[in-house]
């Protein structure tokens, strides 16, 4: 233990700052506190500390953007992270950053105190990762996949720091100056308060304003007379209506707030007005007289209700050998002179009945193991053809390809001429030649994570039990791991190790149904990339591998 060593606590709630210190004071820690990223990394460039304890989410600049810049800045002090929003997913980013424990709140004293002596002692294994893939973790805040200098380019300093969770910038106004005769207890200015100089004592003995409350009691809401409402899903007063818009409006109100009129009531109503006999019809407002002397007589009298004339057409005669049972002329009806005696008893036409029949069998059958998805019914290799095998990886259910944004930053580099050292189509072949290994002991939860995967073009590999799954850690070479945490005969964390041991370039997605903050943090001390909580959609395993092996990339 470091009895003397100096810890800093950074959270924007000052009371939660306030009880960190007072706990680890008594442990004879120097505690500072800072009520913002920007306050606690003046305070760090003034004096140095042994370990930092941030909060999670901060205005302006929260705890991983901070996370990320005391690493970079100050790479030898430790640190922890505390938040009462944990998830697995900022607790997977916040150890890969660096953090050495992940501190849900609320958290007991003595648990504050054990997790700190641990992480001065050097009890917690620090998370060692690559500059580049460092960069890859989403910091800005936990829902906006950009990185804080690179939106700082194009919108400036002041207006990243102003982004809230809603991904929009967040201003605080503050009055100029204080309203003269402004009551904090009733938030108003106030006569009385004008009078006394200060708030009523009815008003410091309640933490009430006493004019409010006289207001709200005499403002109670009146008991209406149910008897002059329109109706009990219409809380409307019957003659206040009827003042306004008339008593057949009234009348015609229904339940959704429409006044509908029955047709014969429209139409009645319409030939009283003078109107009816003139016009051709209700919903064609045209004077019978006016179309006739344009178009003739015969035309008004077959309008129909669309506003286009309809005519029967009569055959002279009758088609010969015309069957009208099966409505064509019939070759059977030709040598018979009738009907056959089949379409006759079943009143159906054979030869009808069986080409619908041969029509019906010969529909191909699709194989749905070729589909893009199963909300996506098409063939993955005939869009990769068309399209190219880019446009289909990155198809999203929307029916649009979406490429993510690092790939998309290399993209306009190879346009612009600055195409970096590694080929961008060397680069898509490589991740498309990778294999996969799946590690899971629900044979059905296996095949549906390889068919998922096996439709975008990857390799699968598959292991359901502890033995296959170390004969196959140890004999090949994949790009990625895909891991469930609880398989028979499996303790802890123990084919993550052996994956670590034998296959140290590899990538591992965690995938389990037991998913919990200890487990997360966990998988990342050991190297684990991400972690995907049962159940999952298809898109989401596919995300998740696309982002890994762009890492091992």
């Amino acid at each position: 233990m470091e009895p003397t060593a100096r810890i800093m606590v950074v959270d924007d709630e000052n009371g939660i700052c306030q009880n960190v210190v007072k706990i680890l004071s008594k442990n004879n820690y120097k505690v500072s506190c800072a009520l913002s990223a920007k306050e606690a990394l003046e305070k760090m460039s003034e004096e140095s500390y042994s370990l930092i304890i941030s909060d999670l989410v901060m205005p302006e600049m929260n705890g991983l953007e901070l996370l990320k810049r005391v690493k970079k800045d100050y790479p030898e002090m430790k640190s922890l992270m505390m938040t009462a929003y944990a998830s697995t997913d900022t607790a997977m980013k916040a150890i890969r950053l660096g953090a050495l424990d992940y501190l849900p709140k609320p958290f007991t004293p003595d648990e504050l105190r054990s997790t700190v002596s641990h992480a001065l002692k050097g009890d917690l294994p620090k998370v060692q990762i690559p500059a580049e893939e460092v960069e890859t973790i989403d910091v800005i805040d936990f829902d906006i996949p950009f990185e804080a200098e690179e939106v700082a380019k194009y919108t400036g300093d002041e207006y990243v720091r102003s982004l809230g969770p809603s991904d929009m910038p967040v201003y605080e106004i503050k009055p100029v100056t204080t309203l003269e005769h402004y009551c904090l207890v009733g938030d108003m200015v106030c006569e009385i308060f004008k009078k006394l100089g200060a708030t009523c004592k009815a008003g410091v003995k309640t933490t009430e304003c006493p004019q409010k409350k006289a207001k709200a009691s005499s403002a109670k809401t009146k008991k209406t007379d149910i008897s002059k409402l329109v109706g009990v899903d219409m809380p409307f007063n019957y003659d206040e209506v009827v003042s306004i818009t008339g008593p057949e409006y009234l009348a015609n109100l229904h339940h959704e707030g429409l006044s509908f009129v029955p047709y014969e009531t429209l139409k009645k109503n319409y030939e009283a007005s003078g109107r009816g006999m003139q016009n051709i019809d209700v919903d064609m407002p045209f004077n019978r007289m006016e179309v006739e002397k344009i178009t003739g007589k015969e035309y008004a009298d077959i309008l129909s209700r669309s506003d286009v004339p309809v005519v029967e057409i009569k055959s002279d005669q009758p088609l010969e050998n015309y069957c009208l049972l099966g409505e064509m002329v019939c070759d059977i009806f030709k040598k018979l002179g009738n009907t056959c005696k089949a379409g006759v008893k079943s009143s159906l036409c054979p030869q009808k009945k069986k080409a619908k029949k041969v029509s019906g069998d010969a529909v191909p059958q699709q194989d749905i193991k070729k589909l893009i998805g199963i909300d996506m019914p098409f063939d993955f290799d005939e869009v990769a053809e068309a399209a190219g095998i880019e446009y289909a990886m990155n198809l999203q259910t929307d029916g649009t390809s979406m490429v993510y944004y690092e790939q998309l930053k290399q993209n306009v580099a190879a346009l612009s001429g600055k195409r970096e050292k590694t080929d961008r189509i060397k680069q898509i072949d490589a991740d498309l030649s990778k294999t996969v290994l799946i590690i899971d002991d629900e044979i059905a939860v296996n095949n549906n994570m390889r068919k998922i995967l096996a439709k975008k073009g990857y390799e699968i590999d598959q292991a359901s039990d502890k033995k296959q799954a170390l004969e196959k850690i140890g004999s090949n070479q994949y790009g990625l791991v895909l891991l469930d945490l609880r398989i028979p005969g499996v303790e802890g964390l123990e084919l993550l190790k052996a994956v670590r041991a034998h296959l140290p370039e590899t990538k591992v997605i965690i995938v389990t149904g037991y998913a919990s903050i200890e487990t997360a943090v966990e998988a990342a001390r050991f190297g684990a990339v991400d972690y995907i909580a049962k159940p999952f959609t298809p898109a989401e395993l596919r995300n998740a591998t696309e982002r890994a092996l762009r890492i091992a990339a």
